[in-house]
């Protein structure tokens, strides 16, 4: 069957209805021509399609209406190739809401016939609070003041997140050094403010230890999983982040430390200072602003190297960024962020590259709606399971 031809004006609404600038009246006309016949269906897709890959792509996030026309409008005139991967990729924006119609087939498919269907939520605060006594406090629907053995004060609140209150300096010294550890599981994120100030961003699955109240003369915590800290400069008292050996110690900075495997721990420095050693036998080695240093903790090998820092801790900020990265890491993320199971039929399928820039928070269909229609990846939701497999 061939397809048909789009006149300019039919793309330009077709475009506008993408962006969601249409008004009632007009969506309902466009949504009417869509679903009058099957060429007219597939004109739609087939822009819609170039629509998503130019706007996965373009390296100005805030790039205007009429230029990005004019590009999709050049593009088609053109024999579609393969498309480039950018280190920077535009905001996609949530089509879903103004492409129903268009959309509603496809992401039905998402879902195999038989399968079971389960509420997949997207990443949401969640957390359990241990304290020093081993009591377990549930911290998404709290709101709470808790007093631990040392008398300070544990703020919970489940819209802000938990605050430490620092005791006076007076009494720092003869108190004991008790611990907590707030335990964040697959699907949740959560805030800290520790009693020195310190924030700290916890990703889901991570565990993160610290002291009630810090010593005289240091600060320590221990990380299990991904977190990103704004720690408070305290040049008397030096602050530690310690992976099993890996530490880092920080000169007053913001970071993100990424430790969910051993064989690849990546720390990478927002602005400020920061030395990082494997072990406590090995020299201190110093990490510059807009630098990443991987470490593989098994066989000793260290690397550092000049990145674009956004990939590495866009997740802070609710948001997901994939700069030319394969789909095996992609989808351990989405098993995080979704709390799901990822299946490959095809391992090759793992070597995909992408680059994505949406909200974190979006539906975990919408996210792999986005990622099948600019591959030749097809994914299907059984449950708690993703199938990743080949078109």
């Amino acid at each position: 069957m061939e397809k048909l031809r789009l006149n300019k004006e039919t793309e330009s609404q077709l475009i506008a209805y993408f962006n969601g600038e249409l008004d009632g009246e007009e969506e309902k006309k466009l949504g009417e021509w869509i679903a009058e016949n099957q060429k007219n269906r597939e004109a739609c897709e087939a822009l819609l399609e170039d629509y998503l890959r130019i706007r996965w792509a373009q390296e100005n996030a805030s790039i205007r209406e009429e230029r990005a026309k004019k590009v999709i409008f050049s593009s088609l005139k053109r024999k579609r190739k393969p498309w480039l991967y950018y280190c920077a990729a535009a905001s996609v924006i949530l089509l879903f809401v103004c492409v129903g119609i268009l959309f509603t087939r496809e992401r039905k498919e998402v879902l195999p016939q038989g399968a079971v269907d389960v509420e997949i939520k997207s990443v949401h605060p969640r957390a359990v609070l241990v304290l020093s006594s081993g009591e377990q406090v549930e911290l998404a629907s709290s709101r709470l003041e808790i007093q631990e053995r040392d008398g300070l004060i544990v703020k919970v609140d489940s819209g802000r997140g938990i605050r430490y209150d620092s005791l006076a300096p007076e009494l720092i010294e003869k108190v004991e050094l008790i611990y907590n550890k707030i335990v964040v599981p697959r699907g949740g994120e959560y805030f800290v403010t520790l009693s020195d100030g310190t924030k700290v961003w916890m990703d889901a699955e991570s565990e993160l230890e610290y002291p009630v109240n810090f010593s005289a003369d240091c600060r320590e915590v221990k990380l299990k999983g991904e977190a990103y800290f704004s720690v408070t400069k305290d040049e008397e008292k030096p602050f530690y982040v310690r992976s099993g050996e890996y530490s880092v110690r920080v000169y007053g900075t913001e970071f993100n430390v990424n430790a969910y495997n051993l064989q690849r721990i990546e720390t990478v420095l927002v602005e400020g200072l920061v030395g990082f050693r494997l072990n406590a036998s090995l020299p201190e080695q110093m990490l510059q602003p807009n630098q990443l240093a991987l470490v593989n903790m098994e066989t000793g090998e260290c690397e550092i190297r000049e990145v674009d820092i956004t990939p590495y801790v866009a997740w802070k900020n609710q948001d997901i960024v994939f700069a030319n990265e394969r789909l095996e890491s992609i989808m351990e993320k989405v098993a995080r962020w979704y709390d799901v199971v990822v299946f490959f039929q095809n391992e090759g399928l793992k070597n995909l590259r992408f680059d994505c820039n949406m909200q974190r928070y979006a539906n975990i269909e919408d996210l792999l709606f986005f990622l099948e229609k600019t591959s030749n990846a097809c994914f299907a939701i059984n449950g708690r399971t993703v199938v990743v497999s080949k078109k």
